[in-house]
């Protein structure tokens, strides 16, 4: 009976193996057609770069406790790279009850390595229970990066945001930022290959590479999750944007994001927002397919 049931699940997690392995080549070829690429004239750093210089010092004494429109602090937070200049951080999100997805990830792509650091981003939950389970994950695996806002949908861009933040004071080192999703499957081998040889091992800078969504219709039906009201977004489309599942930053876009984020009105739809909306708004980012 036991074995029975194992197979069904067993064929479905090999088959979303090969498809995100898939998926991860075509994002990360550099020859791809589907490359997304949200600046003309991004910039490779040398050897004789030093590191991002980080001008944190721009923003205001109250911003640490500042999240677009909320009174903010971290429940969890934990400082990987104190020590290090990762090649990648990856900040992954994760909805509190996903405990497998998690375990899958720290089994499989994201094991813990020298160049490459993983974190979970979550939010708060109702459940006094959940949420002991929760910092008990965290102390096994030291993993986790917790807001203070609510783990729900129409929070993620608060999700978002707070990964530019935990970046900004926690991380600006990193060479590249990785935003992503914890049900992908990130093929790390080709992603190092990526950032090392077809990009620089010593970091770049106004590059944030996806793939492109363009003319996307603004939903307004009652039976999608996704509608949107004209208050809330009065056009009939979308500005051209990123999915969110799969970001690549460099740590001076995020810091430009950010800080617009930070001023603008929110709006739930974090992807379309933060890399449509937002990025409309900053004059040095254009697009290149």
């Amino acid at each position: 009976m036991l074995e029975k049931r194992l197979w069904p699940n067993l064929l479905f997690i090999i088959f979303g193996f090969l498809t995100c392995v898939a998926l991860w080549q075509i994002v990360l070829s550099p020859r791809s057609s589907g490359m997304f690429q949200m600046n003309t004239v991004y910039s490779l750093y040398t050897q004789n770069y030093t590191g991002f210089a980080n001008p944190a010092h721009q923003l205001s004494v109250t911003d640490y406790n500042q999240l677009i429109d909320l009174n903010f602090s971290f429940v969890i937070l934990n400082l990987v790279c104190n020590e290090s200049s990762p090649l990648l951080l990856v900040l992954v999100h994760s909805s509190p009850k996903n405990f497998a997805k998690r375990r899958t990830i720290r089994e499989t792509w994201g094991r813990k390595s020298e160049h490459v650091k993983i974190l979970f981003m979550i939010g708060t939950v109702n459940s006094s229970d959940l949420q002991k389970t929760l910092e008990n994950e965290n102390r096994l695996h030291n993993d986790f990066i917790q807001g203070n806002f609510l783990d729900t949908y129409r929070n993620i861009t608060y999700k978002h945001v707070m990964v530019f933040k935990y970046v900004i004071y926690h991380c600006p080192q990193a060479k590249y930022i990785l935003k992503t999703d914890d049900d992908v499957f990130v093929n790390m081998p080709t992603m190092k290959k990526f950032l090392t040889v077809d990009l620089s091992p010593f970091g770049a800078n106004k590059m944030l590479f996806c793939t492109p969504r363009k003319n996307t219709k603004v939903l307004r039906t009652y039976r999608s999750k996704w509608r949107v009201s004209f208050t809330e977004y009065p056009n009939r489309n979308y500005p051209t944007y990123c999915p969110g599942w799969t970001l690549l930053y460099s740590p001076d876009v995020i810091f430009a994001l950010y800080k617009e984020a930070q001023r603008a009105d929110y709006f739930w739809i974090d992807d379309i927002h933060i890399t449509g909306t937002l990025t409309a708004k900053n004059p040095p980012h254009s697009h290149r397919y």
